[in-house]
């Protein structure tokens, strides 16, 4: 858990501590898709970073929010390659 703006990355130690792991892609799942994963995605991919997020993990107040932030994540020029939309049970490690 990292406190901070919509952004995750902003101002915080998250990037460092993911590269000194040599973590590549991260896994984003959170409440107000419109702003904290909508944000840490976009923050995460402008970093270079892959992007996942289990449209199933992301919540809102209205559908209509949770369907822009999936649309935003795979046509916004700073996540449109690196963001991946799927659902929990398709992820294995």
């Amino acid at each position: 858990m990292v406190k901070s703006s919509v952004d995750t990355f902003y101002n915080t130690e998250r990037e460092k501590v993911l590269n000194e792991r040599e973590i590549r892609t991260v896994i984003l799942a959170g409440t107000a898709a419109e702003g904290a994963v909508l944000h840490t995605s976009t923050g995460a991919a402008m970093r270079g970073f892959a992007v996942i997020v289990p449209v199933d993990g992301m919540t809102s107040t209205t559908p209509c929010a949770e369907q822009y932030t999936a649309r935003h994540l795979l046509n916004a020029p700073g996540t449109r390659q690196k963001a991946t939309l799927t659902r929990f049970d398709l992820i294995g490690f």
